[in-house]
């Protein structure tokens, strides 16, 4: 029997002595499979919207982390982009888990894999500061050490699991292109990731008013009215995924409904 319910509640009991949370959420991010949930104290995900079957895709730390970011602990707004806390997949995927902000720590464990304990506050609770960070960061040896006793010895990923993590980032890269130009894609993949029309049009160096006719386009195309109804139809769309898919996965929205 795993270890891990007992040394993830050990250690949320730890951190209460030096801050002041509401949840904890352990993981491990791995380059080449999706990440593996180990521990959580919070309120349980909707089946259908499972952080490990998609979600994880547009986290702020999972994309630092994939880009080699440093360990550390960092603040939600320190890495997530402008808009991300009024953002769709913020309302969407965080509400539902009534998780106002989040502070995390990464921590290294393999050339592949990375440890991930975040711990949360509830919405209208006061958000974590510079000095949360620093605190959490003090416990990386430890959590590093937590999170290889939760987990068996570091193995490769299964070939389905391997599998499944590439065709969802082919399906991210892939979302909108039977009816969209590269540039509107590009546009797209921004805004899924939470970033407001003014970062869209800062980070693909456009005028606001470029940024917000492409939002336009994009919307009459995929059939959506708002950055919520689109953010749904890609989730929608990760759901026909399967490991070794390839192309937009829309086509399948599309021949499903």
């Amino acid at each position: 029997m795993s270890a891990a319910p007992e040394i993830g509640t050990a250690m949320g009991h730890a951190l209460e002595v030096i801050l002041d949370f509401d949840a904890v959420f352990i993981a491990t991010l791995n380059r080449h499979a999706p990440p593996e949930c180990l521990f959580s104290s919070g309120p349980s995900e909707p089946p259908a919207l499972r952080y490990q079957d998609g979600p994880y895709l547009l986290d702020p730390f999972y994309n630092h982390f994939l880009k080699g970011g440093t360990d550390g602990g960092y603040r939600l707004h320190d890495l997530a982009p402008d808009g991300f806390l009024r953002s769709e997949y913020f309302s969407t995927y965080y509400r539902h888990l009534d998780i106002g902000d989040e502070i995390g720590l990464l921590v290294s464990t393999s050339p592949h894999s990375c440890a991930h304990l975040a711990v949360t506050r509830k919405r209208g609770c006061i958000r974590f500061a510079r000095r949360d960070c620093e605190w959490l960061d003090a416990a990386a040896s430890v959590v590093r050490d937590a999170i290889r006793r939760m987990t068996p010895a570091s193995v490769s990923p299964a070939n389905d699991t391997a599998a499944f993590h590439d065709s969802l980032k082919r399906a991210f890269r892939s979302f909108g292109s039977s009816v969209l130009s590269a540039r509107e894609q590009q546009v797209a993949h921004l805004l899924l990731r939470g970033n407001c029309a003014k970062a869209v049009a800062r980070l693909l160096e456009i005028t606001p008013d470029t940024a917000r006719n492409h939002t336009k386009h994009i919307y009459r195309k995929l059939a959506v009215a708002s950055q919520a109804e689109l953010l749904a139809l890609f989730f929608r769309a990760l759901e026909q995924v399967e490991p070794g898919y390839e192309g937009d996965p829309l086509t399948r929205v599309v021949h499903a409904t």
